[in-house]
């Protein structure tokens, strides 16, 4: 089967609200839609003949907004239940990291409530001193007459804090895989004291 997505583009020079409706994950359904009332208007089955019929007759291209219009409400409200399916998943997933934290927060050991802060914390720290160390550089050079090869030190001093950064988040990547492999397998026991 033929992408529709550009189709429906090209039928949106007729009835620009069409490209409104084209964005999401299930553009394709829109799509679909869009280029079934243009098939109907055209008598045409095949979808690319649709299009070059309506671009070459102004009064199916007339008869194709008026379709269009008619049909504005349905194709807006698919549009619409597309989108809030996405929100939807988006906030369920929200809700699956909320309650992982609110469980770790819980937590009787100080190593499992306190891991996220510290790496938060270490992340941060990280961050702040990758600019402090980039303004010191800079400013020294600039107003404390320090020798200006220093500036060529910042790539290396910048690659080690770096590194120190790569070097944390696999250790966070891999304890939220197996945290998630944990809490998706209610077996798993959770509670490792004696």
């Amino acid at each position: 089967m033929m992408p529709l997505i550009p189709i429906a583009m090209a039928l949106a020079q007729f009835a620009p609200m069409i490209a409104g409706w084209l964005g999401g994950s299930k553009a394709e359904d829109v799509a679909s839609k869009v280029v079934g009332v243009a098939q109907a208007v055209t008598g045409q089955s095949a979808p690319d003949a649709a299009l070059a019929a309506i671009q070459a007759d102004p009064n199916l291209a007339m008869q194709f907004q008026k379709a269009v219009l008619e049909q504005q409400s349905h194709l807006a409200e698919v549009a619409a239940d597309l989108q809030k399916a996405e929100i939807a998943a988006d906030a369920q997933n929200t809700a699956a990291v909320n309650q992982t934290m609110q469980v770790e927060a819980k937590a009787d050991h100080w190593p499992t409530y306190a891991w996220r802060p510290f790496v938060g914390f270490c992340f941060g720290l990280l961050g702040l001193a990758s600019g402090v160390t980039v303004a010191v550089a800079y400013l020294s050079v600039m107003f404390f007459k320090v020798n200006a090869e220093v500036l060529s030190q910042l790539p290396g001093m910048l690659g080690a804090e770096a590194a120190v950064m790569a070097t944390m988040a696999p250790v966070l990547g891999i304890a939220s895989y197996f945290r998630g492999k944990m809490q998706a397998d209610p077996s798993v026991k959770t509670d490792n004291r004696g």
